[in-house]
């Protein structure tokens, strides 16, 4: 792992005092100081209780306002509140991301945004990228959605939970396969409009136990099969 000092310097441009956030913040006996290891050099994380929420963030804003600085609060999962640098966040993290890999001459394709609470919604709106919430995701971001993300086809709420809505929202966009290759009972009906490496070669390995046990009947049509989307890989 490799700090982006890019991205550093990019918060360092936003009127962002972190001596100033805890001091004030630290006045409300509503805010519980989350552990160290949530804390960031440009986030302090809190517990609040849900009905305190919007009276504590309303008067946590007028306060940053009077002594200059311009934050983000963020409030999601019925108890946690963020302040943030105003261009900070999930989504402007994922938008310089992607310019930065567009400058580099790497052109993002197919990017999944993955989401169950309310800080996740900032990577739903940002342009050319596919978004789903799980079936489990939190009120918050459902009332954020049906409010501002309903029409938007490239978002979903997915029907199953976890990591299973994730592999749906892959089959729903066609990103990929959403299949593990030990699931599928004939590779020739298995075909995906993006071919990726690894699924190949697991898919390579597991035809080549079949074969060893003399379990695959038209031997060739596999073959020329694997062969088509080995090709695929290189070109």
């Amino acid at each position: 792992m490799v700090p982006d000092h890019g991205w550093v310097d990019t918060l360092k441009n936003h009127k962002w005092d972190l001596g100033i956030v805890k001091e004030e913040a630290c006045k409300f006996s509503e805010l519980k100081l989350q552990a160290e290891t949530e804390q960031r050099p440009h986030k302090v994380s809190f517990y609040v209780d849900k009905s305190k929420a919007q009276e504590v963030t309303k008067e946590l804003s007028r306060r940053f306002e009077k002594r200059g600085l311009d934050v983000k609060i963020i409030y999601s999962g019925g108890m946690d509140l963020d302040i943030l640098p105003q261009g900070a966040g999930k989504g402007q993290a994922l938008a310089y991301l992607l310019k930065k890999l567009k400058t580099e001459g790497k052109l993002s394709v197919n990017t999944l945004a993955c989401g169950d609470s309310r800080n996740d919604a900032e990577l739903f709106s940002i342009p050319d990228v596919y978004g789903v919430m799980v079936s489990n995701a939190q009120e918050e971001l459902l009332k954020w959605h049906a409010e501002n993300a309903k029409d938007n086809p490239k978002v979903i709420h997915a029907k199953e939970r976890c990591a299973s809505g994730i592999i749906e929202a892959i089959g729903h966009f066609k990103l990929g396969p959403n299949l593990s290759p030990r699931d599928v009972s004939d590779f020739l009906e298995c075909k995906t409009e993006n071919v990726n490496l690894g699924h190949e070669v697991v898919k390579f390995f597991l035809f080549y136990e079949r074969w060893r046990r003399g379990e695959v009947e038209n031997c060739e049509a596999y073959t020329a099969s694997l062969k088509a989307s080995c090709v695929s890989i290189v070109t």
